[in-house]
């Protein structure tokens, strides 16, 4: 009898179990629509936009050239020097975050250009190629050679998770093909462009005939980087012969400039407490150059002496604008020279988080006029090198006039000023140093520069930390001797020592 009772009970159950699974199926069917609605979440969308993508992709790039600029960039070209704490003045360098900026950033650029190709978004898909370029061409000419062809791999079928460190021959061949692609993929035809933060009109409505000419003119600038390794003269024609085909920067309404406004888009550098603002000052170097040849742009890249400014009110003298040392003695620095010596122009700083007039410069139309003069000088183009110095030069003040609202001009008096007037006896070091002056808080780009040519004849720091050599590159990261050794050892071995001394590729 309990046998019997026992087997009832579980038949009993058994249907019951039977009975709430067979409702539990009718209900998933019934409602599975509803449940992949509950589940989708509408703050987090699947499919990205590929206009949201490039605007982190460009906001994130000039950032970072904003800040590597303020950083590094002004002080190694000697367009600023540090009065409190001089490490990278004196070439006291440790690791940079260039090489983890960029390949983060990297990351949505490859984003955006897979999402663009499924899409057969030409426009967007081109946009991607120039910031690929522009992103790798100033992480190669800070490190050497890198990780180009297998980098960000990590999450394709068959992952690459230690990629090999391609040569910046490589590299450079590579970013030109994909600089030759934007050009051929940006047209009227290739899909609007939206929310373009760089070149949008007042609706950020994109002009793709402006982002062909940046990728041109980056173009002009990696050929004339390379150029004491292979002679650019047939690819530059290739280009300034066909205007229609490759069109560059016209004008300073082609140049590719972002223009900060308020927050959350300010200029990088507002965000530093005074303090910190203040512990870089303008570099004798170039206050020395600018002062001695009546330079206006002067007035806007720095401030006069707090010491003359105070003259000036009281009737006792003139304002001046004066620089420090690079890697001064310490005996020289201290609260004392704060009132002597002139802080960078208010157009980049005012206050903590208080909108400025600067813009985040990714190229200007000066860089090319500068470019195309030196081409000119050196015989790879046909053309006059002295229109191509006087236009460079006069595109950056009107620049920086049109930016400041300051009533700046490149007078006649000023473009025949000793060292500034053309002399065909010496024109690649007046075209080098007027196109170092034009690459003021430009990135790292007069660096670069001035690697490439020599010129201006700038002098190491002071006081310094690598035996009176200005440093040509940074050191790889250390984590890249742990997460990918054998292809660090390899670039090591043939690039040379992991040093910031070891020349680059097209340097030597």
């Amino acid at each position: 009898m309990k046998n019997i009772r026992m087997n009832f009970i579980c038949k009993l159950h058994a249907w019951r179990h039977f009975f709430l699974c067979a409702l539990l199926l009718v209900a998933v069917s019934g409602c599975d629509n509803t449940l992949e609605e509950i589940n989708r979440n509408p703050n987090n969308p699947e499919d990205i936009e590929p206009e949201l993508l490039m605007v982190t992709i460009i906001r994130g790039t000039v950032n970072q050239m904003v800040d590597e600029g303020y950083n590094t960039g002004n002080i190694v070209a000697q367009f600023s020097a540090q009065i409190r704490e001089p490490g990278t003045d004196r070439y006291v360098w440790g690791s940079f975050n260039t090489w983890s900026n960029g390949y983060t950033v990297l990351r949505d650029v490859m984003n955006l250009y897979h999402i663009a190709d499924e899409r057969g978004l030409n426009n967007y898909k081109g946009i991607a190629l120039v910031m690929r370029a522009l992103i790798f061409s100033r992480m190669t000419d800070a490190y050497g050679d890198l990780p180009y062809l297998e980098a960000l791999k990590g999450k394709d079928d068959s992952p690459t998770y230690a990629p090999k460190y391609d040569t910046q021959q490589e590299i450079y061949a590579g970013l030109l093909k994909e600089l030759e692609e934007a050009n051929q993929l940006l047209s009227a035809d290739g899909g609007a462009i939206r929310n373009d933060i760089l070149y949008g009109n007042e609706s950020f409505a994109g002009d793709p005939i402006k982002w062909k000419k940046l990728a041109n003119s980056l173009k002009l600038r990696l050929l004339v980087r390379q150029s004491n390794k292979i002679d650019p003269s047939q690819q530059l024609a290739e280009i300034l012969n066909n205007p229609a085909k490759y069109p560059i920067f016209e004008s300073n309404a082609d140049q590719a400039t972002l223009k900060y406004t308020q927050s959350p888009n300010l200029f990088p550098v507002t965000g530093n407490r005074i303090g910190h603002w203040r512990d870089r000052r303008l570099s004798k170097t170039v206050s020395d150059w600018l002062n001695n040849t009546k330079d206006p742009r002067l007035k806007v890249l720095a401030m006069p002496t707090v010491e003359s400014q105070e003259a000036f009110a009281a009737g006792t003298g003139p304002l001046v604008w004066a620089g420090v040392r690079n890697g001064e003695e310490d005996k020289n620095l201290g609260s004392n020279i704060d009132d002597r010596v002139s802080a960078l122009g208010e157009i980049f700083y005012k206050d903590l988080l208080v909108p400025v007039l600067a813009h985040g410069l990714v190229m200007t139309y000066a860089e090319v006029q500068f470019i195309l003069a030196e081409a000119a000088a050196k015989g790879w183009i046909t053309g006059n090198p002295e229109t191509h110095y006087l236009a460079g030069i006069k595109s950056s003040v009107d620049f920086y006039r049109t930016v400041s609202g300051v009533n700046i001009e490149a007078t006649e008096d000023f473009l025949k000023m000793p060292g500034v007037k053309f002399e065909a006896a010496n024109a690649l070091t007046l075209i080098g140093t007027q196109k170092w002056v034009s690459l003021f808080f430009h990135d790292m780009q007069a660096w670069h520069e001035w690697k490439r040519t020599g010129i201006p004849d700038i002098k190491p720091s002071i006081v310094n930390n690598n035996n009176n050599r200005i440093p040509v590159r940074f050191q790889y990261p250390a984590a890249q001797q742990e997460t990918n050794r054998a292809n660090y050892e390899e670039a090591v071995k043939r690039q040379g020592t992991d040093d910031i001394n070891t020349r680059l590729w097209w340097q030597k």
